[in-house]
């Protein structure tokens, strides 16, 4: 009887594994962008869970935590910008320095994001083409830091 339970629940646990240690998400295509990029910003908070800060810090400013245009960016509520892979020039930048071409400060909403998380929309360079486009940004605070990423419109 247990070999049979366990062989019953044995892919289910797989399932669990692969959709990040949550029963009620399953893998997102990059083609549902959404949900793709809450996944995306969800696993960076495992990742800070499982690993601290500074191991999040530095893994998120690398090339490695990129996928297409998908990056994650965190900012601290004190130190402002402390993880863009993608222009690491915006490190240091605080939440109202962050303004688009349109004069939309961004930054505020990001500042303003909860624990449960928020979307936030402005004009930002992808990464993935170089070309200004409106983007679409998933962002959740969590121990004074706002994690964030987004997916671009075309």
């Amino acid at each position: 009887m247990r070999l049979l339970l366990l062989a019953l629940l044995f892919p289910a646990g797989l399932l669990l594994l692969a959709c990040g240690g949550d029963p009620t998400l399953t893998p997102a295509s990059k083609s549902d962008a959404e949900a793709f990029t809450r996944q995306f910003v969800e696993k960076a908070l495992d990742f800070y869970d499982e690993n601290g800060r500074e191991a999040t810090i530095d893994f998120y400013n690398t090339r490695d935590s990129v996928d297409g245009e998908w990056y994650v960016f965190i900012i601290d509520d004190e130190s402002g910008m402390v993880a863009h892979p993608t222009r690491p020039a915006r490190i240091g930048l605080k939440f109202g320095d962050l303004v688009d071409v349109n004069d939309k400060n961004y930054g505020a909403e990001f500042a303003a994001a909860s624990g449960d998380g928020s979307w936030v929309s402005y004009m930002f360079r992808n990464p993935a083409n170089d070309a200004l486009e409106q983007k679409h940004s998933w962002v959740v605070r969590r121990n004074g830091l706002v994690f964030g990423s987004g997916w671009y419109e075309r």
